[in-house]
């Protein structure tokens, strides 16, 4: 396993270990809000970009982006996307503390620019999807993607 999935799968683990979304979060899968739950996160790889060691066999620096996507289903009452934001806001708060996080990694900080994106489910009006984008800057051996 690279580290890169490595990392997304444990972001994953530490937002199911957190509760959000009721445990309900899923790793690098297609836009998915079961039927019969109101919330779910799921964490997504997006992209990487290296930056080559100065030395040679030096440290490879890695900025990965991870896309994490926050679904909320809302009651007929509610105002549409208010529990997708409960559930963004959720992992924020869980990342803004990402101190002992594994796999040789630096810093876990939202996107600048380009941070959130919502977008509204066009046959279901109930449901929301707010994705956060955040930079993961890591390291990995050499010119590997291993730690």
């Amino acid at each position: 396993m690279t580290q890169h999935m490595a990392i997304a799968q444990a972001l994953q683990e530490r937002l199911q270990a957190a509760s959000i979304a009721g445990g309900l979060v899923y790793l690098n899968r297609s836009r998915s809000l079961p039927s019969d739950r109101d919330s779910a996160v799921n964490v997504r790889l997006a992209r990487g970009a290296s930056q080559e060691a100065s030395m040679l066999g030096g440290r490879t620096t890695w900025n990965t982006l991870v896309e994490i996507e926050c679904y909320g289903r809302d009651g007929v009452d509610d105002v549409a996307g208010a529990k997708a934001d409960q559930v963004l806001e959720a992992v924020f708060d869980n990342l803004d503390n990402a101190d002992g996080f594994v796999y040789g990694v630096m810093e876990v900080s939202p996107l600048p620019g380009d941070t959130l994106a919502w977008d509204f489910d066009q046959l279901d009006a109930s449901v929301a999807c707010v994705t956060a984008r955040f930079v993961v800057k890591h390291q990995t051996n050499g010119r590997t993607l291993k730690l």
